[in-house]
């Protein structure tokens, strides 16, 4: 039997964590000769309406638009620094909330398989933190690596 994913989705918040994930991400695309597809997830502002408590002067908050930009460009950044050498990335800022979105993205992209980071906390930890690879593998039309917390590393590079 033959694995071959023609493209994979490594969905980063940026956080050292996830680029942890992204050597694996880097290295299963160079082994199959893969299209890599880089996302990241803003999630829906839940904070409260302060408008009618500040100076009309202070921003209240960035608007979508706003935060995809930025989310576009730190993406682009990233991509230079850790994927330059790679021939197809396709990198895109999506508005939502994270574990569905990744899915939905995966679904449309026909994705292959998705690399994904977890802190691997159980327990009360897990719970009030949120388990989101933990539903990205429960709701991925795709398989799915979840790269634990850097304690075992296979990726030489």
């Amino acid at each position: 039997m033959m694995v071959r994913p023609k493209r994979i989705l490594w969905p980063t918040d940026f956080s050292p964590l996830s680029l942890f994930g992204a050597r694996y991400a880097r290295g299963f695309t160079e082994l199959f000769e893969a299209e890599l597809h880089v996302v990241h997830v803003i999630p829906p502002s839940l904070a409260p309406d302060f408008s009618m408590t500040l100076p009309t002067e202070v921003p209240l908050a960035y608007t979508s638009d706003e935060l995809l930009a930025a989310g576009r460009s730190r993406l682009e950044e990233l991509v230079a620094q850790q994927f330059s050498s790679l021939p197809h990335v396709v990198s895109d800022a999506l508005c939502g909330g994270p574990w569905s979105t990744i899915c939905s993205y995966a679904e449309r992209a026909a994705i292959d398989l998705i690399v994904v980071t977890t802190h691997g906390r159980t327990g009360l930890r897990h719970v009030l933190i949120g388990g989101t690879a933990e539903r990205i593998v429960q709701h991925a039309p795709c398989p799915v690596l979840v790269v634990k917390n850097p304690e075992k590393d296979f990726v030489v590079g």
